[in-house]
């Protein structure tokens, strides 16, 4: 993995007489690499305003909404075709929704078909990010197939969970994409050492282990979040941040729910934790430096909004925006564990490339 690493840097740093671009000079590529990731944020939150309106089967089959391309947005004709689960037909809002979700998907779909095409047509050479989309592009489509089992088994909770979780290692794959795209490393291996894959610097290995922590843990704190609510037992606490006073659950819903609470607890001490260490990072780049402060401001809103849901009791905009800072501080967490084994912009080392070719 190495070798092959060192390989892509160094047709990253193209040389000054060549005449083709480098991938960090691609614009039309990094855009849609870009358009990706939030691509991504933006299905996930759709999704949470899916779950939280109870809009999961305003499309009762799959892949069509109501057998047509296009559904019925009037409520005389979805109540002339709606035989999904539930016993009241959806609102035209729910169908919007529904279909709204679904079409974001495609869409991003298409975005990263031709983000692949364009890599393996004009970056080939680099390996890691031709892969890691190739990889996304996989994933999103077992991510479509499993929104589809989700709607034909009756929104079935552990389906759900596993969708959201594989929606979530796509914005993985689409950041490290683009993280590979615009970063690099020294190809000197003095002052690192190996780190699952690739090579990390010595004095960040110790704030990289504790972000990687704190990232399966805010995983696992929005999976098990999630999890609750299909389960019904998002709403059971009206009270925080303990349940109705009590310190041991009373109930096997009271018992989920707290769960949820204390992982996203752990969650939060190892991201502050996490964040503080990067930021007294020295000689970091911006953009690690930015992910690490916004790591705490992101932390910070979250905790907000966490309260705000039995504050509100549980109201839509709460639910929604819970899961949706979730996933920023998921996607935060990515950032700055890829910055951290990438912690060079390329533009700096193909200057560095062209300063000593200059001298030589």
């Amino acid at each position: 993995m190495e070798s092959s690493d060192r390989a892509t840097q160094q047709a990253e740093a193209i040389e000054p007489n060549s005449t083709k671009a480098p991938i960090w000079r691609d614009r039309l590529l990094l855009t849609l690499l870009v358009i990706a990731v939030v691509g991504v944020i933006l299905q996930i939150t759709l999704g949470g305003v899916v779950r939280v309106t109870g809009s999961g089967d305003g499309c009762p089959d799959w892949p069509t909404c109501f057998g047509q391309a296009f559904p019925p947005l009037d409520q005389t004709t979805i109540d002339r075709l709606y035989d999904g689960p539930r016993l009241t037909t959806p609102r035209p809002y729910n169908v919007l929704l529904e279909y709204s979700h679904r079409t974001v998907g495609t869409l991003l779909g298409l975005v990263i078909i031709a983000a692949v095409v364009r890599i393996w047509v004009r970056h080939r050479e680099s390996k890691s990010v031709a892969w890691l989309a190739t990889a996304e592009l996989a994933l999103i489509f077992v991510v479509g197939m499993l929104g589809g089992a989700v709607v034909l088994n009756d929104l079935d909770p552990a389906i759900r969970t596993l969708h959201l979780f594989l929606a979530e290692i796509v914005a993985l794959l689409g950041i490290l994409a683009l993280v590979g795209a615009l970063y690099g490393r020294s190809r000197s291996n003095e002052g690192s050492s190996p780190w699952i894959w690739g090579r990390v610097n010595d004095e960040h290995k110790g704030a990289l282990k504790l972000a990687a922590a704190a990232g399966v843990f805010s995983l696992i704190a929005l999976l098990s979040g999630s999890y609750a609510v299909w389960k019904e037992a998002g709403a059971i606490c009206g009270s925080w941040p303990l349940c109705g006073g009590d310190v041991i659950p009373q109930s096997t819903l009271v018992g989920i729910h707290m769960t949820h609470r204390m992982l996203s607890l752990i969650a939060v001490v190892l991201i502050l934790l996490a964040g503080h260490r990067v930021w007294r990072l020295p000689n970091i780049s911006g953009a690690l430096r930015f992910a690490a402060l916004a790591s705490a401001i992101i932390i910070f809103a979250q905790m907000l909004m966490g309260a705000a849901n039995p504050w509100t009791s549980f109201s839509e905009w709460a639910q929604a925006g819970h899961l949706s800072l979730a996933t920023l501080i998921w996607v935060n967490m990515v950032f700055i564990v890829a910055l951290l084994l990438r912690p060079i912009p390329l533009s700096e080392l193909a200057e560095s490339t062209d300063n000593r070719a200059g001298q030589a």
